[in-house]
């Protein structure tokens, strides 16, 4: 059973709405116009909001938009009528969960406001477990491939914002940055061995080396170890090559403003600047970099 806000302001379409849903065992409440829905919301929050697309004053696309800028994760489903579909289209577009068209109200609606409550309850309980967990560790071992670059960032983002659902979007960007170079860096200047001064000559010349070695089995079996640990707001990520390794004391400064437009170095560069601590180990083969994760305005639940 669901609690069910249905926002309808025609007394029959309500009527209908709300027998058919207490039919199926479901708990409802009624408002006539979607100003009234939303101070309901605040009031005691439902499970579920069937709301009628066309309505006077704030019409059901409106009301779409206020939930999800009030309550992200509280499922909209649209009643539609004939002609109303483009803006249809809009609320599923602004985050509307399902719609139901007029006509199809008794084969439908109950059984598309049991799969959206399921989906929504689901997910809650995933986040509220993920949220419990109080620390947590990954690895993976990369082959030498920079395409594998952005599915990792997203799943470390990705696990940042579920242990942190208020994280800080520049925040977030900052990290995956972070991540992105040091992979970059360890892939092409350690494993491959590849110079980050001949980027600086000739960009051409850079990538056309960094394709050569990727068909030598002494530069392309190496791998990239990445391990990330989270525990309360602390982030901590390590990458680490296979490659030589180099002295970090030639590691230029992050503070120093002069770096911010040099070729070489610019991925460590970007890293000092938006990870709170940045070290190398002595072989200069890894680096550890970590960050205490920062929360936006709270979002109302």
């Amino acid at each position: 059973m669901a609690e069910v806000l249905v926002v309808e302001d025609s007394p029959d379409q309500a009527a209908l709405i709300t027998a058919l849903l207490e039919g199926a065992g479901h708990a409802t409440r009624a408002a006539g116009t979607a100003e009234i829905a939303l101070e309901m919301i605040e009031d005691h929050r439902p499970d579920l909001v069937v709301t009628d697309l066309v309505m006077p004053g704030m019409d059901g696309l409106q009301l779409v938009e206020a939930v999800r800028a009030r309550n992200p994760d509280l499922p909209v489903v649209l009643v539609t009528a004939f002609g109303s579909g483009d803006v249809a289209v809009e609320a599923l577009k602004k985050g509307a969960a399902s719609y139901v068209p007029k006509p199809r109200l008794v084969e439908d609606l109950v059984t598309t406001v049991r799969n959206v409550v399921g989906l929504a309850r689901e997910r809650r309980k995933k986040t509220q477990l993920l949220e419990s967990l109080m620390e947590s560790h990954f690895r993976f071992e990369l082959a030498n491939d920079e395409s594998l670059i952005p599915g990792v960032v997203e799943f470390l983002q990705d696990r940042i914002c579920y242990r942190n659902p208020d994280c800080d979007e520049n925040q977030l960007m900052q990290i995956g940055i972070a991540v992105q170079e040091a992979l970059r860096n360890a892939m092409h200047h350690g494993n491959l061995e590849v110079s980050s001064e001949l980027r600086q000559e000739s960009v051409a010349e850079y990538n056309a080396q960094v394709e050569e070695r990727l068909t030598h089995d002494a530069y392309s079996k190496r791998r990239v170890t990445v391990e990330a640990d989270f525990a309360g707001q602390d982030f901590r990520c390590a990458v680490r090559d296979e490659g030589p390794g180099f002295d970090p004391k030639t590691v230029p400064d992050p503070t120093d403003p002069e770096n911010l437009l040099k070729t070489s170095g610019r991925g460590i560069y970007l890293i000092g600047m938006f990870m709170d601590s940045v070290r190398h180990n002595e072989s200069g083969n890894e680096i550890v970099m970590a960050k205490r994760l920062a929360c936006s305005e709270p979002r109302k639940r």
